[in-house]
C-alpha cells in the first residue's frame, strides 16, 4: 500500500483540494480529503489519448524526422545520413515531410531518392500521413495493376508521389518488412514518450487489412507488454477477426477519405486552391454499411476516419441505414477527426449518438485565416473543428493527437482546445480537460476503470506542477500506471 498526497483533481468538474490517494494492488483504494504538506503538486487522472498510431509514432522517432527541414537539400541530407547510419535495415523510412514549409514548395521526386539509394525501398511520409514519395524499389512493390493514386509526369512516368490506395498499399507493404525488433523498439519508444507526457492509456490504431493472423497476434502481444496501457483498434475490414481475438472494437483509421493537406479529404465543394477537384471517397456506401452491420451484430464498436464534409455525410448516411434496420445506438460508434462539419451534419450526428474523436492541435498547426486550411478551403476554414458547437449539441467529443501527425502531448492539446483560432468554438479549461480524461475513457468503453480518481479505478494518475484547466504552463512531474511509476522527473520527491 502507498499513499501519495497533493492537491487532488478527481475529475474535470471538481475544484482541486488537498488530499491523498491510497493505492493498493494496482488500484485506487481510497481518495481522502485531508490536510497535506504537498500543496505545490496536483494529482489528476492519467491522460487518455483516444487516437494514436503507436507504431508510426515510434518509427518517426527511430527514422529521420524531416519537420525541421527547410529545403529539398536538407531533406535529402537527413535521409542520406540515416542510410549511412542504418545500413542493415531492409528499408528506409522518413517522416513529417511538409512540402508547404520548404522553400521549394513541392514534393520530392522519385529520381532524387534514387540518387540516394537504388538497392532498397525508401519512402518519405508527408506530415499528414496521407501521401508520400517512393523511390524506384519502393514503387516496384506496388502490385499490378494498381495505378489509383499514382502521380505521373508529362511523359507518363511515375513521379514517386503516391496518394489514396497506392499510398496505403505501399505504406502497409513496407511496414511488413520491418524486423520484429524494430517494431518492438518503435512501440517502446512511443510508450516511454507517452509516460513522459502524462499519458497512461493510448487508443492504439494498428495494422492494416492485409495482415495475417500471426501478424495480428504479434502486434497484440507487443501492445500487452508495454509500460502504459494500449487499447487496440484493429485497422481491418474483417469484423469477425476482431471478435475471434476477443476485442470489443474494430477500425480506427479505416479511411473513408484522406486529408486537406494532400487534397484527398472528400469535400462537397471544390478545393479553393484546386478548382474542379473535391477530393476522394475511398469506399462505397454498400461496403461501409455491410461492415457496420456485421460489426454491430457482433457487438463491436467501430471507428472510421472521415475528414471532409462529403465523407462525414457518407458515414452518417450509412449509420442512419443501420439504425433504420433496428440495430441500436449502444455500441458507441465513433467518427475519427470529423473536421469539416455543417449544422445539419452536427444535428444528425447528435441524433445517432455517435462519438467524435477530435484533434485540437490540428487547428493550432493548420487552422486560422493564414493557415493551410484557409488556403485549401477558403472561408470554410471557419467551419473546421467546431468544438463548442459540438459540445453544445450534446455530442460526446474525445481528444486525441493522431500521433505522429501531431505530438503525444495532452497538456498542449488541452491548451489548443481553449485557444482555437476561431474563438467562438473554444472550450473552457474544464471541458478541454474532459476530452483527455472522462470523455476519452467513455469513447473506449473504460469509463468504469479510468478517467477519474475514484476508489476501485485503476491507479493511473499524473503529478503536475499546476492545474492544467487553468494554467498554460503546466509540467508533468510523474506518471503512474497501475500504481507503478512509469515516469519520474528528477525534481519529483
Amino acid at each position: 500500500m502507498q499513499k501519495i498526497s497533493g492537491l487532488l483533481i478527481p475529475g474535470p468538474e471538481v475544484e482541486a483540494y488537498p488530499g491523498s490517494l491510497v493505492v493498493e494492488g494496482g488500484k485506487i483504494a481510497a481518495v481522502l480529503p485531508e490536510p497535506c504538506a504537498d500543496n505545490d503538486f496536483y494529482i489528476c487522472p492519467g491522460f487518455i489519448d483516444s487516437h494514436t498510431h503507436p507504431l508510426e509514432t515510434g518509427l518517426a522517432l527511430f527514422f529521420p524526422d524531416l519537420s525541421p527541414a527547410e529545403s529539398i537539400s536538407a531533406v535529402l541530407e537527413s535521409i542520406s545520413l540515416a542510410l549511412n547510419q542504418k545500413p542493415d535495415l531492409p528499408i528506409m523510412l522518413a517522416f513529417n515531410f511538409d512540402p508547404d514549409r520548404i522553400k521549394e514548395h513541392r514534393y520530392l521526386y522519385c529520381r532524387e531518392l534514387d540518387r540516394l539509394c537504388r538497392h532498397k525501398p525508401v519512402f518519405v511520409y508527408r506530415i499528414d500521413g496521407h501521401s508520400g514519395i517512393a523511390n524506384s524499389p519502393a514503387l516496384n512493390l506496388l502490385p499490378e495493376p494498381i495505378t489509383d493514386g499514382v502521380e505521373f509526369d508529362g511523359a507518363g512516368r511515375p513521379t514517386g508521389v503516391l496518394r489514396g490506395s497506392a499510398y496505403e498499399t505501399i505504406s502497409s507493404q513496407l511496414k511488413r518488412q520491418l524486423p520484429a525488433e524494430v517494431v518492438r523498439e518503435a512501440f517502446l519508444l512511443t510508450a516511454r514518450l507517452a509516460a513522459r507526457r502524462g499519458i497512461t492509456t493510448l487508443a492504439a490504431l494498428i495494422g492494416s487489412n492485409e495482415l495475417e493472423a500471426r501478424e495480428w497476434a504479434a502486434l497484440l502481444d507487443v501492445l500487452a507488454s508495454m509500460p502504459v496501457r494500449m487499447e487496440p483498434f484493429l485497422q481491418t475490414w474483417q469484423p469477425d477477426l476482431a471478435k475471434r481475438l476477443g476485442l470489443p472494437r474494430i477500425g480506427g483509421c479505416l479511411l473513408l477519405d484522406g486529408s486537406f493537406g494532400s487534397h484527398t479529404a472528400a469535400l462537397s465543394e471544390d478545393y479553393s486552391d484546386a478548382p474542379g477537384f473535391k477530393g476522394l471517397l475511398y469506399h462505397t456506401d454498400e461496403e461501409i454499411t455491410a461492415f457496420i452491420t456485421r460489426a454491430t451484430e457482433l457487438g463491436l464498436q467501430t471507428a472510421f476516419h472521415a475528414i471532409g464534409d462529403r465523407a462525414i455525410e457518407q458515414l452518417v448516411r450509412c449509420h442512419e441505414v443501420i439504425v433504420k434496420k433496428g440495430l441500436g445506438k449502444t455500441l458507441r460508434h465513433r467518427i475519427e477527426h470529423a473536421e469539416l462539419l455543417t449544422l445539419d451534419l452536427i444535428k444528425r450526428i447528435a441524433e445517432l449518438e455517435l462519438i467524435l474523436c477530435v484533434q485540437p492541435a490540428f487547428e493550432s498547426n493548420w487552422g486560422g485565416p493564414a493557415g493551410m486550411y484557409a488556403r485549401r478551403l477558403g472561408k470554410r476554414y471557419l467551419n473546421t473543428n467546431p468544438l463548442r458547437t459540438l459540445w453544445q449539441n450534446g455530442i460526446l467529443i474525445a481528444g486525441g493527437s493522431d500521433s505522429p501527425i501531431t505530438p503525444l502531448d495532452p497538456l498542449s492539446d488541452i491548451r489548443a482546445a481553449t485557444a482555437l483560432p476561431n474563438d467562438s468554438e473554444r472550450l473552457n479549461g474544464r471541458d478541454a480537460f474532459a476530452l483527455f480524461t472522462v470523455n476519452a475513457a467513455y469513447s473506449l468503453g473504460i469509463e468504469q476503470q479510468a478517467g477519474r480518481l475514484k476508489p476501485e479505478f485503476q491507479a493511473d494518475f499524473v503529478i503536475l506542477d499546476a492545474d492544467p484547466r487553468v494554467s498554460t504552463a503546466c509540467r508533468v512531474l510523474a506518471t503512474y500506471c497501475a500504481g507503478k511509476p512509469v515516469y519520474l522527473e528528477t525534481e519529483w520527491r
